[in-house]
């Protein structure tokens, strides 16, 4: 039997148990307030699933990260998905934790460090020292950083990505998409792009002041699904699982922010908008809302013919605005009259987006960053109108 003590809010309610290859989760709080997961209410009966619970399997990291640690830690530990939630346990902060705090790390690293870095190897410097911090998952190179601000001395959180070559100039893609983003007020994480463009960079959202953590769950946990389901679901079920969670205060807006989303994922053509990078943020079980947007990138850039990650309206295709404007009214509780306001909304940042890219590409003389601008501008051009 193995066995990891779960906390909330830094308050130990109960523990997860690996047994006879089952995975079994005991609450030894009775309050309700101290619930693991919105699908996971307090109860005396244990909770037991033939896989890591999707709360928990929701820390541990993917794809690069992943392959990272098993690379350097699986002679000296078990890289199960339970082994590495409990090497990574100390780690992990949030609403949800395994331990208690260890307290501020000695080697400070300044966000100016990461905006304006003097090292070509900044990237592989921070996963040297931050790979077992980052319980984040997708398969984009990234860590979990945290950085002094030299102006407010705080610590805060932020997530660093870099890219590959097969990815080339990604930091820049997702930069331009989260600016849409932005434009159409939709809310989204402070973020910022290195000088050198090799970095994007997002503070964390789930955190406010006083370094109190919300809670937040993905649409695979809410809708239980394990990670490797990402990418089956459709935006009618995230849609049904807003009415279901989301608090009445905050469904109108989160349901039109939810379907600026949608249109912006097809109006840019992101791929990857998938269950994990859909959630929920709460205080308190009548305090909860739509997650800010993040993850958000032209993927036809560098693969032509990507389709998109959900299914909508029955199916994997680029739907154009009376589509859109049909699922925003039948799934989102939106009138036709709000619905077109969301869309125009999205067009009109997309438009000033394109705008500024197109300025930027003709003095940029970077050949990599010229040709990214370039298909940036084609793809985005046919739906700035």
């Amino acid at each position: 039997m193995d066995k990891l003590a779960v906390n909330v809010d830094g308050k130990y309610v109960g523990d997860i148990i690996k047994e006879n290859n089952e995975y079994i989760f005991d609450y030894v709080s009775e309050r309700d307030d101290d619930f693991v997961s919105l699908i996971m209410p307090v109860r005396s009966k244990n909770y037991i699933h033939n896989k890591l619970h999707p709360i928990f399997e929701m820390h541990l990291p993917e794809g690069y990260l992943l392959s990272i640690i098993k690379k350097h830690f699986s002679k000296i530990l078990k890289t199960d998905d339970f082994g590495l939630l409990k090497v990574m346990s100390s780690s992990i902060k949030g609403r949800l934790s395994y331990t208690i705090d260890a307290g501020t790390k000695d080697d400070t690293l300044y966000l100016e460090d990461l905006l304006h870095p003097k090292s070509e190897k900044l990237f592989d410097e921070l996963v040297s020292r931050f790979a077992l911090n980052s319980a984040l998952s997708g398969v984009q190179p990234k860590v979990l950083a945290t950085i002094r601000n030299k102006a407010t001395l705080k610590f805060d959180d932020y997530i660093v990505k870099s890219w590959g070559q097969e990815y080339k100039e990604l930091a820049l893609n997702e930069y331009y998409c989260m600016q849409i983003v932005k434009g159409a007020d939709i809310p989204v994480p402070e973020f910022f792009i290195s000088d050198d463009e090799k970095l994007f960079i997002m503070k964390r959202f789930d955190i406010v002041e006083d370094n109190k953590y919300l809670g937040f769950e993905d649409m695979c946990v809410l809708q239980g699904k394990q990670r490797d389901d990402k990418y089956d679901g459709t935006y009618e079920q995230i849609a049904k699982t807003i009415k279901i969670f989301v608090s009445n205060k905050h469904k109108k807006t989160s349901f039109k922010n939810f379907f600026k989303m949608t249109i912006i994922n097809f109006l840019v053509q992101n791929g990857d908008a998938h269950l994990k990078n859909f959630g929920l943020v709460y205080d308190g079980t009548k305090d909860i809302s739509l997650a800010p947007a993040y993850d958000v990138v032209c993927t036809t850039l560098y693969i032509k013919d990507d389709i998109p990650a959900l299914h909508l309206l029955g199916s994997k295709k680029w739907w154009d605005k009376k589509y859109l404007l049909r699922f925003g009214v039948q799934s989102c509780e939106l009138t036709q009259s709000e619905a077109n306001s969301c869309f125009d909304i999205c067009v009109d940042s997309l438009a000033k987006v394109l705008k500024d890219i197109k300025q930027r590409e003709l003095k940029e003389q970077d050949k990599d960053k010229k040709e990214i601008l370039e298909k940036l501008i084609e793809r985005f051009k046919q739906n700035a109108n």
